[in-house]
């Protein structure tokens, strides 16, 4: 039994002090501290938002399953991607003569084997219907708006022909061509046929500001919100650029290929394409007989520059001719099947190519 304090009538053999009562006082209070090694515990623990979700009608958005457009076996090695993805905005873009158009043809002729209408904006005089309807794009399938003088006037006829879609008067799935949109200028250049200065910053500034608005914020959202599993068609677009070599940056001195535009068009799409190197384009090949010269083919980097979808970069050098994308190696059977008796000529820079 423990000795008590006569007058104050407390054990003798603990401490009555101030700073002993404080210290038994913090022995007896639980310590809301987490032991080491255990997660801490909230008051209000969260249990789930079922209930709330269910509440406030809040669903998860669901979305179709992704689907590819067919593309050429060269085409997919060197990419290592099955196709083109429907439901999204995609950019190649590079210097001229490296072969950009060849992969929107050949996107095009192999949409309409499975029964999805191409629609192309051309800007470029250029553009060859001839040697599309030799990769199978058929112009009588196709619809086509030529002769487009601005951006803005492209985006307002691709809007007219969704609207359309959108009232019953196109059933069908959408890919959507556009060559090019580093060719087209915008509405104040139009307009104002100004001077640029020596290194085109004006005008350069101005078509950043109008493709960020018109795609950025505008046609991709409607091209993406096809994905959607209520949506019942799916619409791709798949927009040709032109691409400059920009100063290096210090302290780098190797200078970048920059998109025409700045990067409006980068951020919305979900697939980016770059055909060619950042020093140098392609490298060519003709076919000669009985003295007579012809383009047989180009030599070209393809490099996939980002990839949202399947998140694989991969690259390589491809072969482009008049009926679309081959492999180097495949050079000698091409050749038999269609210019069989030709000498082929290569120019000095063949081997030289890279996707740097």
């Amino acid at each position: 039994m423990a000795k008590k304090d006569k007058k104050n009538d407390l054990p003798l053999d603990e401490d009555h002090s101030e700073e002993g009562k404080s210290k038994k006082k913090s022995e007896e209070t639980p310590n809301d501290e987490t032991p080491k090694g255990d997660a801490p515990v909230a008051r209000n623990k969260f249990k789930g938002l079922s209930d709330y979700k269910i509440k406030n009608n809040i669903k998860e958005m669901e979305y179709k399953p992704q689907e590819w457009i067919d593309m050429s076996p060269a085409f997919k090695e060197i990419t290592r991607l099955p196709g083109i993805p429907m439901g999204h905005v995609i950019m190649n873009y590079g210097k001229s003569d490296t072969g950009k158009t060849t992969m929107l043809i050949e996107a095009g002729a192999y949409a309409q084997k499975q029964g999805i209408l191409p629609v192309l904006v051309l800007t470029e005089n250029k553009f060859s219907w001839e040697r599309a309807e030799t990769m199978g794009l058929k112009k009588d399938d196709c619809i086509v708006f030529e002769g487009i003088q601005t951006i803005e006037d492209g985006v307002r006829e691709l809007s007219a022909v969704l609207l359309k879609q959108s009232k019953g008067e196109l059933n069908f799935d959408l890919l959507m061509l556009w060559d090019s949109i580093g060719m087209t200028p915008t509405k104040a250049e139009w307009d104002a046929q100004q001077e640029e200065d020596g290194t085109g910053n004006t005008a350069m500034m101005i078509a950043a500001k109008v493709i960020r608005a018109q795609f950025t914020r505008f046609l991709g959202p409607k091209i993406n919100n096809t994905r959607k599993k209520e949506c019942p068609f799916t619409n791709t677009l798949l927009v040709v650029n032109h691409a400059y070599t920009a100063p290096p940056k210090p302290p780098s001195r190797i200078g970048t290929l920059e998109p025409y535009g700045g990067d409006g068009l980068y951020l919305v799409s979900t697939l980016v394409f770059r055909q060619g190197g950042v020093a140098g384009r392609s490298s060519k090949v003709k076919a000669t007989k009985d003295k007579v010269d012809i383009s047989f083919a180009i030599k070209s980097a393809l490099v996939v520059d980002k990839n949202h979808i399947t998140n694989v970069l991969a690259g390589g050098n491809i072969i482009c001719t008049d009926h679309g994308f081959i492999l180097e190696g495949d050079i000698d059977a091409y050749k038999k099947e269609h210019r069989d008796g030709w000498d082929l000529e290569f120019d000095k820079y063949w081997k030289e190519i890279s996707d740097d």
